[in-house]
């Protein structure tokens, strides 16, 4: 005993660092005891969960410290990690009962052997999210769950059925739990499928981080009791997310599992077991470019909306696109839902006689668009009455107009281009405009709240088009990680039904953004402290031991932000962060990268690490270009140089992204201008 208290006495320092612990990687099953999760059940384990007891961390930064499961980290369950050390009592097993955990249970009696009843046969999406319960199940604890179309007599099931009285949407789901059995009542396109992953997430411990990353903890409580009712409709009716590796790798069971709904056109989201998704019709936002091809209408350098042979052009052009691909198979409803009738990006904005009357009489180009898609919405219609056009609120049009309301079908995707700096409704922004985009003032919340607002009135059905990430300048981290929550539920509480989210593989904390953005899309109305703990789970599986330490770095980057307004697409990095800010803690967010690199177990742990590091040091040598490299020492140059060196190789060699177009660094290494003239031209001390 003397022997293993001095053990639990030299480890307490390696504890300090070790207290948040990290689950191992993709797929990882813990056995319990394994608070660390480090696939050991040790002395480390034992004495972080006496800290635990005694209150000097959280229970909920362990894996199952409540070993016996009578609700509470305790005494007695450091006595039984004590007896599986010494031999007393089996650790040999992921999930001893010994050690009180039963697998996935119903009112304390295992699921093994449970009937799955898929009520409605002919639905693919059903029988795919009997298919998943099933295989995850079976993969947890090893519960074998038979997928049948009647129950048979007596059996103990899960029901899956369809919600007839349309009270859930497409999406929604309740649960209920009597005499032993769970019963679902779900959206029909969707439902089944959530009210699954609800199961197990909410239920049962598992966790869908990325495409590829997922785990389950054996510390969850895992019993569904008698008298459990669950009631879930998402707070935003379209949830898209083209952020990160979604859009790129594109394993659509992965934006299913993460509760998306919205899709592109890829044939390999157009299915019926995963729902369908909301579909959009066309091949780009900015569909002018492609339903009214200037060569068509007299190659004139401004498309008028006020001409009925620009009406016609876009009509006839949107019926080809919808009656090739019936004629290719495809079903309005299903892979065919929504067409977008959209300014392209670069617009010129007409200046005739008969727009000019409108734009004076609608005091914005939206006006004239929206007399414009009312129209054409009208007389699609007539043909295909079952597809939402979707009209664009982007640049100048993103001011509401006057007079003229969008059709109640119509959907508006309103881009928002506000401030990333300030929490939307915060009030902490100027009034002043960032800049001047296609006459559109931008860079400012309350500009933005003002236009939402006045869209508002005057359409039904408004969708956010969301810019989490600078494309443009790919290796700026946003500093806006804590700013989101506020964020989304600012856009639920003020009626917003949809979201695109617009970004690209390689910002920063991409799969992070990805996995958060999307928790919120699902439930806006979480708590912040909810919020946070989904962000530290995240963290502590993608990084490891060390995620404390990169969760300090975010704190760091926000503090170094700018005070002003900050617009994400188009503010230069040094218009994002104060230079002598970055400059003078760039050597402590090494050394955080550091520390987290050098508790992490696993090589896809530290390559995460590293990788993320390259966009705090591509700035970090930025800010300190003149500093170290034109005034430093000759061995502060060398040092310099030689760090910078190894980042720009890194970048190459791993085609990470610096802008939305260009993967790698174009230019060949030169020591002579700074990190930031080299990448994106951007010269001086800005």
């Amino acid at each position: 005993m003397k022997k293993f208290i001095s053990f639990i006495l030299a480890v307490s320092l390696a504890a300090a660092c070790l207290a948040f612990a990290a689950p191992a990687g993709a797929s990882s099953l813990y056995m319990t005891g394994d608070f660390n999760g480090d696939g050991k059940v040790d002395a480390l384990d034992c004495l972080l969960l006496r800290r635990a007891c005694v209150g000097m961390i959280s229970e909920s930064e362990l894996y199952g410290a409540d070993i016996n499961r009578d609700g509470s980290a305790n005494a007695l369950d450091v006595y039984l990690l004590r007896y599986g050390l010494v031999g007393i009592i089996s650790l040999e097993n992921d999930y001893p009962e010994s050690f009180g955990w039963k697998g996935f249970t119903v009112d304390g009696e295992s699921i093994d052997g449970y009937e799955i009843v898929v009520s409605s046969p002919d639905n693919d999406n059903m029988r795919f999210a009997a298919e998943e319960l099933a295989k995850y199940a079976k993969e947890g604890d090893g519960s074998t769950l038979s997928v049948v179309s009647e129950r048979s007599a007596g059996a103990h099931c899960f029901i899956l059925s369809e919600d007839e009285a349309g009270e859930l949407g497409d999406d929604g789901f309740t649960i209920n739990v009597k005499d032993g059995s769970v019963y679902i009542r779900a959206g029909a396109k969707r439902g089944c499928m959530y009210a699954v992953y609800t199961i197990l997430e909410d239920l049962w411990g598992y966790r869908f981080y990325t495409y590829d990353d997922y785990e389950l903890s054996y510390g969850k409580t895992t019993d569904i009791k008698s008298g459990t009712e669950l009631r879930e409709v998402p707070s935003f009716d379209c949830r898209s997310n083209c952020i990160n590796s979604y859009a790129d790798k594109y394993l659509y069971s992965t934006v299913i599992k993460r509760k998306l709904n919205g899709c592109t056109d890829q044939p390999s989201m157009q299915n019926p077991k995963y729902g369908w998704g909301i579909c959009r019709t066309f091949a780009n936002a900015h569909s002018f470019d492609v339903f009214i091809p200037k060569d068509e209408i007299g190659n004139t350098t401004a498309r008028c909306l006020s001409n009925s042979d620009t009406f016609n052009v876009c009509l006839k052009n949107m019926k080809k696109l919808i009656s090739d691909r019936l004629a290719s198979g495809e079903e309005i409803g299903k892979s065919i839902t929504q067409i977008s009738c959209s300014y392209a990006s670069d617009e010129v904005y007409c200046q005739c006689r008969l727009c000019g009357k409108v734009l004076r009489q609608e005091k914005s180009y939206s006006g004239i668009l929206a007399r414009f898609v009312n129209k054409i919405d009208d007389a699609l219609h007539e043909d295909y009455p079952k597809i939402t056009v979707v009209t664009n609120a982007y640049a100048s049009v993103r001011k509401p107009p006057e007079k003229t309301a969008l059709n109640d079908d119509i959907v508006l995707l309103y881009c928002w281009n506000g401030c990333t700096s300030h929490a939307i409704g915060s009030g902490e922004c100027s009034e002043k405009e960032k800049i001047n985009f296609n006459d559109s003032l931008m860079g400012s919340n309350k500009i933005d709240e003002a236009y939402f607002a006045g869209w508002a009135e005057k359409c039904k059905n408004i969708y956010i088009w969301y810019y989490p990430t600078n494309i443009y300048y790919l290796l700026c981290p946003q500093p806006n990680y804590f700013k989101l929550y506020d964020d989304f539920k600012w856009f639920s509480d003020n009626g917003a039904k949809g979201f695109y989210v617009v970004g690209t593989v390689g910002s920063s904390f991409e799969d992070l953004d990805a996995y958060l953005i999307s928790e919120l899309m699902w439930n806006a109305d979480m708590s912040r402290d909810e919020y946070e703990q989904k962000a530290k789970e995240f963290l502590r599986y993608y990084y490891g031991y060390g995620w404390i330490y990169i969760w300090q770095y975010m704190d760091m980057l926000t503090e170094a932000g700018v005070d002003g307004c900050v617009l994400n697409d188009y503010d230069q990095p040094f218009d994002i962060y104060k230079k002598s800010d970055f400059a003078e803690k760039f050597d402590e967010m090494q050394a955080l990268f550091k520390s987290a690199s050098s508790l992490a177990r696993t090589e896809r742990e530290r390559e995460n690490i590293k990788r993320l590091s390259m966009h705090m040091l591509f700035l970090g040598y930025s800010a300190t270009y003149e500093r170290d490299c034109i005034n430093g020492s000759e061995e502060q140059k060398a040092a310099f140089e030689k760090g910078w060196r190894e980042v720009y190789d890194y970048i190459n060699e791993n085609n990470i992204p610096v802008n939305y177009s260009e993967n790698g660094i174009s230019k060949a290494f030169d020591i002579s201008v700074s990190p930031m003239e080299l990448v994106y031209g951007i010269s001086g001390s800005r």
